[in-house]
């Protein structure tokens, strides 16, 4: 029996996660809930949907935006499994959603932990590749 709602939505959280690890996902969960309901539920989908963006909490924002009409989340609370990474962060700072709640932080590039420029960062995981060569080649002085 769950007395915290935060509680609650989380082990709804772990209970998708749990699906998801049965279909050879990452074990991610997250869920929106707006005014006390639940108006989306997703689960990690990168491998099934062959689509590297396919992160638990960028589907279910995702499925709140259509859910609602429209992309003001302002209102709402995403609950994940897992803190959301920075592309899951940029994400959730565009909806404007109003808290975040998530059970195990994220030891790279965790959207509220991360430090630093995540594109130079080498603080990630081991089997990444060094960070990429960056070239800024400024906007030429005279387009013609």
């Amino acid at each position: 029996m769950h007395h915290n709602p935060d509680e609650h939505f989380l082990a709804h959280c772990q209970l998708l996660a749990q699906q998801a690890a049965a279909q050879g996902e990452s074990p991610v969960g997250a869920l929106v809930v707006c005014d006390g309901q639940v108006v989306a539920t997703a689960t990690e989908a990168t491998r099934r949907q062959g689509t590297i963006t396919a992160h638990a909490e960028l589907l279910a924002l995702q499925a709140a935006r259509e859910h609602l009409g429209h992309p003001d989340l302002s209102g709402c609370t995403l609950y994940s499994t897992h803190e959301p990474c920075v592309m899951c962060a940029y994400a959730i700072r565009y909806h404007r959603v109003r808290r975040v709640v998530y059970s195990q932080p994220s030891a790279y590039l965790g959207g509220a932990t991360a430090l630093g420029p995540v594109l130079t960062t080498t603080q990630v995981p081991a089997h990444w590749a060094p960070p990429p060569e960056i070239q800024v080649v400024p906007p030429s002085e005279n387009n013609s």
